[in-house]
């Protein structure tokens, strides 16, 4: 099983759940349409996810319990999944009805953030160059990145190097790196992007924007 089968499986079960979404269904049954498409794409797999509606988003990370969701929540949903012995990491946030003009001035900031870690993210490159880049967006935007900017994925969905401003690990050809970005407004919403880049010496190959595209009208469940 390769990373690139487990991201088509996991696209899927992303437009699965979008797809069964509707207000009155509970948190708790659109997740279970999205483990289910997991297991008719890979059989048996492991999982590990923060799935964290409304005012929880803002908490980063966390699963929300005994839930239903409601017009104004944001949803974060990152997703870790192994096969084989093989992780991917990818996250996506997901709006009931329109999202506010903050919001989307937010979301775009951290799609933003994403392309300009991509553009540093190369073989050489230093884990803390990625951070920079990715940080260098929120502070454009009067704002600091609070968790890292992402990591290696290998034998485990979160493996050594993180990007972190003091970590001087070297990026190395042929591993797969997740850049992960997220802004948090405590006790009203958090939005967190997260997207798989396989890297050589010429950059960085994202893995996962041709399958689910950061297009924030695909995000709105309504």
């Amino acid at each position: 099983m390769k990373i690139r089968e487990i991201l088509e499986a996991v696209k899927n079960a992303y437009i699965r759940f979008k797809n069964a979404f509707a207000l009155g269904v509970t948190a708790d049954a659109l997740f279970s349409v999205f483990q289910d498409s997991l297991r008719e794409d890979l059989g048996e797999y492991e999982i590990v996810y923060d799935y964290i509606w409304g005012k929880d988003s803002g908490n980063i990370d966390g699963v929300t319990q005994n839930y239903t969701p409601q017009t104004g929540d944001a949803l974060v949903m990152d997703i870790s999944v192994c096969k084989d012995g093989v992780w991917c990491d990818v996250c996506r946030t997901f709006f009931v009805g329109e999202p506010t003009d903050k919001q989307k001035e937010i979301f775009a900031m951290i799609k933003a953030s994403l392309r300009r870690g991509q553009a540093t993210l190369t073989a050489g490159a230093k884990a803390s160059d990625i951070y920079r880049a990715v940080n260098t967006v929120y502070e454009e935007n009067g704002k600091t990145l609070v968790h890292h900017a992402g990591h290696r994925i290998a034998e485990t969905p979160v493996a050594q190097p993180q990007f972190l401003a003091e970590n001087e690990t070297p990026i190395k050809a042929g591993e797969t790196y997740a850049i992960e970005s997220g802004y948090y407004e405590k006790g009203a919403y958090g939005i967190r992007l997260e997207n798989d880049f396989l890297v050589s010496e010429n950059g960085a190959e994202d893995l996962f924007e041709d399958l689910l595209p950061l297009d924030l009208k695909e995000y709105i469940l309504r």
